[in-house]
């Protein structure tokens, strides 16, 4: 069974005085349903460095909901602890995904600059994908792709391609260049029941 390392969202609740890390309770059901087991990683460097010399990761993902601190986010300490694991990916060629604002993340670290988008929150786009990919006719089988973001790219530069994107331009899944790590702008763990491809692709990416 693979050890997939799964991000989480800041919740900041103002009534406890607390900033919270948050994990919708699909992702855990989404790795059960592929034999990957997750291990939540907390906003907390000091912790991941511990983490991942003392466990074996085999791969990384980055999770989706909020936006980058730059981008009017309200948790500058998860984007560090992103960029450090994006870092340590790169540096030990583990496997990485990022989901909506995973993707994000990659596309932040690499200089592309994030614009606002519009008809991107709670609707389906259909799939326009590159030909001749590593992951192309994976992506072909989607028949669309739910949406719930505010920010995406329509270009992308720095060692990343594009691998797919939506009817209006916007970039919806990307690959670097070299190494293994991917993003997406969908989220996977809401489909119910859970899609097949979307099962597919996460083991094609980790395995």
């Amino acid at each position: 069974m693979k050890n997939i390392a799964i991000t989480q969202r800041v919740d900041i609740i103002d009534s406890y005085c607390e900033r919270r890390d948050a994990l919708d309770q699909s992702w855990v059901n989404f790795f059960l349903s592929i034999d990957c087991f997750p291990i939540l990683v907390p906003n907390n460097i000091e912790y991941i460095e511990q983490l991942v010399s003392k466990n074996r990761i085999d791969g990384i993902l980055l999770t989706g909901g909020g936006s980058l601190a730059k981008y009017g986010g309200n948790s500058p300490e998860r984007d560090k602890a992103e960029w450090f694991l994006v870092n340590w990916a790169i540096e030990y060629d583990i496997p990485l995904l990022g989901v909506c604002r995973g993707m994000q993340v990659i596309q932040d670290y690499f200089n592309n600059q994030l614009i606002e988008v519009s008809n991107h929150v709670a609707v389906r786009h259909k799939l326009i994908v590159e030909s001749g990919l590593s992951l192309s006719n994976l992506l072909n089988q989607y028949k669309d792709v739910n949406s719930f973001h505010n920010f995406g790219t329509n270009e992308v530069s720095n060692e990343l391609i594009k691998i797919a994107s939506s009817s209006d331009g916007v970039i919806m899944a990307i690959q670097h260049q070299f190494k293994n790590i991917y993003g997406i702008m969908w989220h996977m763990e809401r489909e119910s029941p859970f899609c097949k491809v979307d099962q597919k692709l996460f083991e094609a990416i980790f395995n």
